[in-house]
């Protein structure tokens, strides 16, 4: 017969979503570490396709739990925007940091099982029935009886799949993105000056993204992730050929896309219509949406981790599981709150298709990137400081 376990609190997924919500409950009081669980059907470390830019919203998140990041990482502290033969740049110690997600993630599951935090692994989820009282999980391993769950299993989340917990209409609001990962010496002047390179040309082959290059670590090597972003956030243009661009991209910096291996993963993004949460449920990370515009998702994670921890305290001492105040927590966040403006800057940007109209707009963004940085810090998660290279 299959055993059936009580619990107060069930977070699935061990991503930086679930994983925070764990760290601030046991921040807020310790006995959370015994009235919760985390499961996830992946075993760390375990392969995360991810940029892995950590930017300053989630070291501040990071530092608030009493965390300095750990595993190897790289300081970004100059961040360059690209259009065409138009670049400007922002710097900062640091503007964000590069890690490695498998690293990342395994770092953050050991701190929660410090904390006495249970942390299942290799054990995947095969069914959830929400009850009155309790939201029964059906694992390969039992049946948890939960009186809250925290959705935080990814942008493919078997549960909204299951509860078909989703957009509802024929565009879903999900982004694209391919991924390599290229050797390099430590004198390359990306890695050895910290610097990490948005390339938006790539709109004029029909992406709603740009072509990245991250300094980053693998094994102690010097690497560069580089890849390609493409919001869909007009679902209704034709599909970029992301697999020509990338290839495209890496010739022009002396690299061939059929040297090394291709990797592709979704985002979702955040969607203003979609219900964050069900009684006794809430969504949290990647499973309740992100960043569109540039596809940032680490620290939103975190962000949704805070948040989620927030509400699942109140609920419990109000006796009230309904979880209906979620949503407006989500959106009176600093961090979070963002996620509205940071859609409807994408939808700005990427319906522009004219290479004039875009280098027109390029050449006034660095002003308008000073005055969202001074005005709504959140929206541009960097200091005010924007400055043109010729």
């Amino acid at each position: 017969m299959t055993q059936i376990e009580t619990i107060d609190l069930l977070i699935i997924g061990s991503g930086p979503a679930g994983i925070s919500t764990a760290l601030h409950l046991v921040q807020m009081d310790e006995s959370w570490a015994g009235r919760m669980m985390v499961v996830d059907k992946a075993v760390h470390p375990r392969e995360k396709l991810c940029g892995g830019g950590v930017t300053q919203s989630g070291l501040r998140i990071l530092d608030a739990l009493g965390l300095s990041i750990e595993p190897p990482n790289i300081f970004i502290r100059e961040v360059q925007f690209k259009y065409d033969d138009i670049t400007f740049a922002v710097r900062d110690e640091p503007l964000f940091r590069v890690v490695r997600r498998d690293e990342f993630d395994h770092w953050l599951v050991r701190e929660a099982e410090a904390r006495e935090v249970a942390v299942r692994q290799g054990e995947a989820v095969r069914d959830v029935q929400p009850h009155a009282d309790f939201v029964a999980v059906t694992t390969e391993k039992n049946t948890i009886h939960a009186k809250i769950v925290v959705v935080a299993d990814g942008s493919n989340s078997f549960v909204r799949r299951k509860l078909n917990w989703g957009h509802g209409g024929d565009n879903p609001p999900v982004a694209r993105l391919l991924e390599v990962l290229t050797p390099e010496t430590p004198d390359h002047p990306l890695f050895a000056q910290g610097i990490a390179v948005f390339d938006f040309s790539a709109q004029n082959a029909g992406v709603q993204g740009y072509v990245w290059d991250f300094p980053s670590l693998k094994d102690g090597q010097a690497m560069m992730n580089r890849g390609v972003f493409d919001s869909r956030i007009r679902a209704e243009r034709p599909r970029a050929a992301l697999k020509t661009v990338l290839a495209d991209a890496l010739r022009q910096r002396g690299r061939e896309l059929s040297a090394v291996a291709l990797k592709g993963y979704p985002i979702r993004w955040f969607d203003r219509a979609l219900a964050l949460s069900r009684p006794r449920m809430l969504l949290a990370g990647d499973a309740a949406g992100v960043d569109p515009f540039v596809g940032e998702g680490i620290s939103f994670a975190l962000g949704y981790g805070k948040i989620a921890a927030e509400t699942i305290a109140a609920a419990f001492a109000r006796n009230d599981f309904s979880l209906a105040d979620y949503r407006r927590r989500v959106l009176d966040d600093s961090l979070l709150g963002v996620l509205p403006l940071r859609v409807w800057m994408a939808r700005k940007l990427y319906r522009l298709r004219s290479p004039r109209l875009l280098r027109w707009v390029w050449r006034g963004l660095p002003l308008w990137m000073r005055v969202l940085a001074m005005v709504r810090p959140a929206v541009m998660p960097f200091p005010p400081r924007v400055e043109r290279i010729d």
